[in-house]
């Protein structure tokens, strides 16, 4: 089955928007003209994770930040960046 849109294993529908409306705003930021560092990247992720998690605390499981770090890689590939983070959040670099 393909899916049309991310999913992030969260447990209400309102969880699922909460991480995709995270996802659109740094998405957003990556793809600007002003270049982003990964200390601002992984602020954003950090921040937008602990704002959703009042409502929604299964956003630190694993597959939610899983899908969430997978999202901001594939943005962070397609605008030219060297770097993404993992699972963990830890940061990696793109191997050419």
């Amino acid at each position: 089955m393909i899916q049309k849109k991310p999913y992030y294993e969260m447990f209400s529908t309102a969880g699922e928007r909460a991480c995709q409306s995270l996802v659109n705003k740094i998405t957003k930021k990556i793809m600007s003209p002003r270049r982003v560092t990964a200390a601002e990247v992984l602020d954003l992720i950090e921040a937008g994770m602990k704002k959703i998690a009042v409502k929604h605390g299964e956003v630190y499981d694993t597959e939610p930040r899983a899908h969430i770090a997978h999202q901001v890689r594939r943005a962070l590939r397609d605008a030219d960046y060297g770097f993404y983070f993992d699972y963990n959040l830890s940061l990696q670099r793109f191997v050419s």
